[in-house]
């Protein structure tokens, strides 16, 4: 399978960045730095974008650092269910580029159940947290193993402009560095 992603196949699903899983997930360190990055990104590119949060009256709202980065006009959706590939399937795209927490419980869980509706996640390791540095790990070594594209916030922005002649490359770059 190849891991390429055309601008016009793919959406990012932002998964329960939200106020007290936030504080509690801390591997690795600068994942939500990160997350904020890649959501900067993929709204510079024009991608859509659907950000989940697990039982908002228990768990908070999405994070106030990624609310300033997806701009006014979000509206995060509730769920009850660990897996969010329902909401990713809204996007209406068959690459989906899932970012959040937690990387062996949510973020895992909606991986295998939008590969069961025929489309083609991408995690972006980077963006990804865990409480916990081996559980992160290991989410991530078995999605690898199961042939799920890992990868960074970098190299997706990168592959989705294809080239430095992109109209927003120099935005980007600026991002990144």
């Amino acid at each position: 399978m190849s891991w390429r992603l055309p601008l016009g196949d793919v959406g990012l699903l932002v998964v329960d960045v939200q106020e007290k899983m936030v504080v509690a997930v801390k591997e690795p360190v600068d994942w939500l730095a990160r997350l904020e990055i890649l959501v900067q990104g993929t709204r510079l590119l024009g991608l859509p974008i659907v950000v989940t949060e697990q039982v908002p009256a228990k768990l908070g709202k999405t994070v106030a650092s990624i609310q300033k980065a997806l701009g006014s006009g979000y509206k995060a959706l509730a769920k009850t269910r660990f897996s969010a590939a329902e909401e990713g399937k809204s996007l209406k795209r068959k690459r989906i580029l899932v970012a959040g927490c937690e990387a062996h419980v949510c973020i895992r869980q909606t991986v295998y159940d939008l590969r069961l509706k025929e489309l083609t996640p991408v995690v972006v390791a980077d963006a990804v947290g865990s409480r916990e540095a081996r559980d992160r790990e290991i989410a991530l070594a078995e999605m690898r193993a199961d042939g799920v594209v890992v990868s960074t916030v970098e190299a997706v922005l990168f592959e989705m402009m294809e080239s430095s002649d992109h109209a927003k490359f120099r935005a980007i770059q600026a991002l990144i560095k």
